[in-house]
């Protein structure tokens, strides 16, 4: 239906270089680099704390007063400017386009009066993310009214679906919103969207203009760039933002994540690659037990139904089927968890898809022509999704948007899930596709917490704030469920129009190893469970006082520290906050110890230091008295080395610890030496100590005489431990598990100073345990008995019950500790964290 098109590559285009004034950015918790020594959460944390002097906030207060009020959805133009050209570009040779081509393409979409760009954000590695919002200019009172409409809908469902059949929305402007080039090394994304966008922007065509007139559309032009350029899948910091959404540790994500929430978009198109056939979701089963399904599947299936004719449409050879999972698999494309981006769109209202084109052009065997028309057919596939997805869309857009509310509606009734009854998803669904889980929700959550001092707390309320999912805070003691909370405590009401995103953050899951014979990805997740805080659940039908509760936006100071001059204060380090609050001390000199009882103490004379970790880090401090400190032991554990994945090394610089990956070459070649770490932590193969020389052998030796900490994890740990003779055990690492993951339950041993206070839950992913424990050796964790398994999918967890999962001793004098479990999985068990701090620290 449009004409008007981009070249496929951008990458001649002469380039000039000149000073960014990109808007600020959302709070970045997660961007830093794992070789950074500075928590990377710091500013995170900060946002529980005022950060401005008194007179510095009145000042900007009273700036922000004097300027227009710029409405949430109102699309803004940033000034979009080059970046050096980089002729290693990794999409050059692909013939598409550089990112270094990208800023001249917006601005000449800026040339339009339908087009905004907006900087969103900034990858891992400090590039800008672009979003592209294209519209039917409107006045600032037709803003006004477009987001008074747009608010209502997940505000008061009811007061929407009223003012719908009172014919407000019938000129209201929907949104709809695609995201591209999230894996870096799968491009063609970007150039459909690249073109796309300018058909939008120019084209007198009267569907542009009248598909214009009834939508907004918000594109993002790359969610990776890092990726891109390096062609590769994962973005800076190594991570696979598509599998990061329901944690939002990467800049990436966030981005995006706060877009969706900025729109609540009717339709969400995840362009990807490459499959081969090409692909267009709806999933097969398990679906997401807090998707309202039945109201998602009516309207996937006919959108993917007519994406897939205009893919058909195209008349490429090359492309003669499309695989639409629901339809054409039985198993192994699940939407269960929610860390892919569709998927988590879909808790906004949205119906999302993922979209993979065809062609692999990564062939090395492929002759520049032969990879160019492969990029080329994938374009056009991309770009044939996307502008059915609108067409679609437009054609139904009241529909789209009944149902949408009809979702919202559901949830702040209170009302249970329903089974897929559209005749068309049920003739279409193969195998047990058409099965849902029906979800009965709690009447609420409760994360009981203090005013003072509780950062596992405040932090996950934080985090429901970020996801927009509606928090109050009690003024006062209260009780629901038949149990009492303090003041302070924390309330989700689950009468709330997202109450499927508050479920997916605050229930373990389910265990769904019967249900489907195999998971795509992981099958557990749970913030409530993993991230160290108590949630309490208020069960259904449980009376709910109100009045003791207020709706909060943000996270009131939980810091503290005690008047006078004590000769030291103490705190405790049980949460990511406190982890940072240690390493920060440890890293500006200051003596820290910690008791038996798992105190930690600083000097009294440390109190300009202690007054910005309470500031910073929402640290509550106690006055401890020398007597208190007898038998304390010091903690001084500053840098580490390592040989692990980026996802572990970016949880580490999450807590502030100096990570430098190592390995025996290294050691052997000079490059470091075992005097420049307190700590080893092994996870990958790539650190063999039998490849130390006879010189770096001894040098091991003495190092481990003379304290240092030895940390493994999973089998590689296991590995280096046994060819270094450090602890006595097996390791059991049965390959028929190595798809099981989930949450499990755990037994601690309470004299354990790893695990002595750590979380009941923990997390597995390909689960091993350990046997055959020599001498020496302290099972500090275990499985717990039959039942431990909580959620995901293990077939045969129930042969392991009780075995040990953590194990510690002392090997040459060091500290050795050995996980089976996944402490730092992806960056999300925030609460898992302080047993490898704990480890770490020995």
């Amino acid at each position: 239906m449009w004409t008007r098109s981009l070249p496929a590559g951008l990458a001649g285009l002469v380039l000039t270089v000149s000073v960014a004034l990109a808007a600020p950015a959302a709070p970045d918790d997660g961007a830093l680099a794992p070789s950074q020594r500075t928590p990377e959460d710091r500013t995170q944390a900060s946002d529980l704390t005022p950060s401005l002097a008194p007179a510095d906030a009145a000042a900007l207060l009273s700036t922000l007063s004097a300027a227009p009020a710029q409405l949430p959805g109102q699309p803004r133009d940033d000034v979009i400017v080059d970046v050096p050209e980089n002729p290693a570009d990794a999409s050059i040779p692909l013939n598409l386009t550089p990112y270094h081509a990208i800023a001249p393409a917006l601005r000449a979409l800026q040339e339009s009066d339908r087009v905004s760009v907006e900087i969103i954000g900034q990858s891992a590695l400090g590039r800008d993310l672009h979003l592209v919002v294209v519209t039917d200019p409107m006045s600032d009172a037709e803003w006004t009214e477009w987001q008074r409409l747009s608010d209502l809908r997940s505000a008061d469902p009811d007061a929407a679906l009223a003012a719908m059949e009172a014919g407000e929305y019938d000129d209201w402007k929907s949104p709809l919103f695609v995201n591209s080039n999230i894996h870096g090394n799968e491009w063609e994304g970007t150039d459909a969207t690249l073109q796309v966008l300018d058909e939008l922007a120019f084209s007198s065509d009267a569907e542009v203009t009248e598909l214009l007139d009834q939508h907004v559309i918000a594109m993002v032009v790359t969610n990776n760039p890092d990726g891109r350029i390096a062609g590769t899948r994962s973005n800076g910091n190594g991570f696979d933002i598509n599998r990061d959404y329901i944690t939002a540790s990467q800049p990436e994500s966030r981005a995006v994540r706060a877009q969706l929430i900025r729109y609540d978009p009717l339709t969400m198109l995840d362009e990807h690659g490459y499959t081969g056939t090409t692909l267009i979701e709806p999933t097969t089963g398990p679906h997401g037990e807090n998707y309202e399904y039945d109201l998602y599947i009516r309207q996937a299936i006919r959108n993917g139904l007519a994406m897939e004719e205009a893919v058909l449409g195209l008349g490429e050879p090359s492309v003669t089927e499309v695989n639409i999972p629901f339809r054409n698999q039985t198993d192994g494309w699940d939407d269960w968890p929610p860390i892919f981006t569709p998927m988590y769109a879909m808790y906004h209202g949205a119906v999302g898809h993922t979209v993979e084109i065809p062609h692999n052009p990564r062939d090395p065997e492929l002759t520049p022509p032969e990879r160019h028309e492969l990029t080329r057919i994938n374009t056009a596939v991309s770009r044939a999704t996307i502008e059915a997805n609108f067409a679609w869309a437009h054609e139904n857009r009241m529909s789209l948007l009944a149902d949408q509310l009809e979702i919202f509606r559901r949830g702040a009734a209170g009302e249970s899930s329903r089974p897929i009854g559209d005749d068309l998803a049920l003739s279409l669904a193969l195998g047990d596709n058409a099965k849902t889980f029906l979800q009965d929700y709690p009447r609420a959550y409760v994360i009981p917490a203090e005013r003072r001092g509780d950062t596992g707390a405040a932090r996950l309320a934080r985090f429901l704030l970020d996801n927009d999912v509606e928090v109050r805070q009690a003024r006062r003691p209260f009780t629901a469920g038949g149990a009492t909370y303090p003041a302070g405590s924390y309330v989700v009401d689950m009468f709330q129009a997202k109450r499927g995103l508050a479920s997916t953050i605050l229930d373990v899951g389910r265990d769904v190893t019967t249900n489907f014979p195999t998971m795509y990805d992981i099958s557990a997740w749970s913030q409530a469970s993993l991230w160290g805080a108590d949630v309490a659940t208020v069960p259904a039908g449980s009376a709910l006082d109100g009045r003791a509760l207020s709706p909060i936006s943000a996270v009131a100071p939980t810091g503290y520290v005690p008047p006078g001059r004590p000769a030291h204060y103490g705190f405790a380090a049980g949460t990511l906050a406190g982890i940072q609050a240690v390493n920060t001390f440890v890293d500006a000199g200051v003596p820290v110890r910690r008791t038996a009882s798992g105190v930690f103490a600083v000097p009294g004379s440390a109190r300009s230091l202690v007054e910005d970790a309470a500031a910073t880090y929402g640290i509550a401090f106690s006055a401890v008295g020398t007597a208190a400190l007898r038998g304390a032991v010091a903690v001084d554990v500053a840098r580490v080395g390592t040989s692990a994945p980026a996802d572990e090394l970016h949880a580490l610089a999450r807590m502030g610890f100096a990570t430098t990956n190592v390995n025996a070459a290294g050691f052997n070649a000079g490059t470091y030496a075992f005097a420049d770490f307190d700590a080893l932590y092994v996870s990958t193969a790539g650190f063999d100590p039998r490849q130390l020389d006879a010189t770096r052998q001894a040098a091991f030796a003495a190092w481990r005489a003379g304290g240092g900490s030895i940390v493994g994890r999973g089998a590689s740990g296991w590995a280096f431990s046994d060819r270094a003779a450090l602890l006595d055990v097996d390791l059991v690492d049965p390959r028929e598990w190595n798809s099981a993951n989930g949450i499990v339950a755990v037994t601690n041993d309470p004299a354990s100073p790893v695990t002595g206070t750590a979380s009941p839950s923990s997390f597995v992913s390909n689960p091993q345990h350990f046997t055959g424990l020599g001498a020496g050796v302290r099972v500090d964790q275990r499985f717990g008995d039959e039942g431990f398994f909580l959620a995901g999918h293990w077939i045969g967890h129930e042969a392991v019950a009780g075995q040990p999962v953590v194990v510690s001793g002392v090997a040459g004098g060091a500290d050795v500790t050995l996980f089976a479990t996944e402490p730092l999985y992806r960056s999300h068990p925030e609460g898992l964290f302080p047993q490898v701090a704990n480890a770490l620290w020995q």
